[in-house]
This record gives structure tokens, sequence and C-alpha cells, in this order.
């Protein structure tokens, strides 16, 4: 009986405390596809991504290309730290994010968009050149 109750407290603590649960915002999808990327922890970037072919396609390449870099590069991405440099709300479903990390100190926008009541990363934004008008 005392096995049951450690048990059913642990997954009970566990339940209420998942750093998994999905985010709820677009500035904290954002903040956890960055990092994911930035640590390459593509499995939790990918949960966080649109789910069309364009943007799953360029994701695969850019997690190729990620794969093939030098170990103490990818080790600097984990390392690095990164910034939100400016937030642009388009409409209520569509966000731009820019910002950058201290080791590659280039500025990178993302766009966020509200699907199904989640915020996703629409990754093919990063290449497309369709950038916002300001």
């Amino acid at each position: 009986m005392k096995y049951l109750f450690t048990l059913f407290v642990s997954l009970t603590l566990f339940a209420c405390n998942n750093e998994d649960a999905y985010p709820e915002t677009a500035m904290d999808t954002a903040r956890a596809f960055i990092r994911s990327s930035l640590d390459g922890e593509f499995e939790k970037a990918e949960l966080l991504l649109l789910n069309d072919q364009e943007s799953v396609d360029i994701f695969k390449s850019y997690k190729r290309y990620y794969e093939k870099m030098p170990a103490e590069t990818k080790m600097n991405y984990k390392k690095s730290n990164f910034q939100i440099n400016e937030f642009l709300d388009v409409n209520d479903s569509t966000t731009i994010i820019n910002y950058s990390n201290n080791y590659m100190n280039k500025p990178m926008e993302i766009k966020l968009v509200r699907n199904q009541e989640r915020w996703k990363v629409d990754f093919k934004y990063t290449t497309s050149g369709n950038l916002p008008i300001k």
C-alpha cells in the first residue's frame, strides 16, 4: 500500500510540474522554440512548428545543417543566450518576433501564427522574405 501511495504522489507531482506544458502565448512559444533550436533539441522545437509541408521541409534542412556543425559550434549555440529585440503583433493571430543570440549577434525573425487555439512557428517565413510592412 505504501508503494502505491508513493507512486500516486510521484505521478501527481510530475503531472503538476510538467515542464513540457504547451506554451500559451506567442512570446512563450517563440522563447521555447528559440531555446530548443539553439540547444539542438529538435523534437521539442518540432512540436511548436506549424504543420505545413514547406515549414516542415525547411526545418528538416535546418536540422541537417545543424547536425553537420562542429561540436564546438553546437556547444557555443547551447551556451548562448538570446534576447527579444522586437515584438510585433500583426493581428490577433500573427506575430513577428525579432531576436538575436549572443553567439551569432545577428538579428533574426520568426513568425508565429495562431493555429487551432495554439501558437505555432511558421518556419517558412525565415526564408520567404515576406516581411511585414512597418
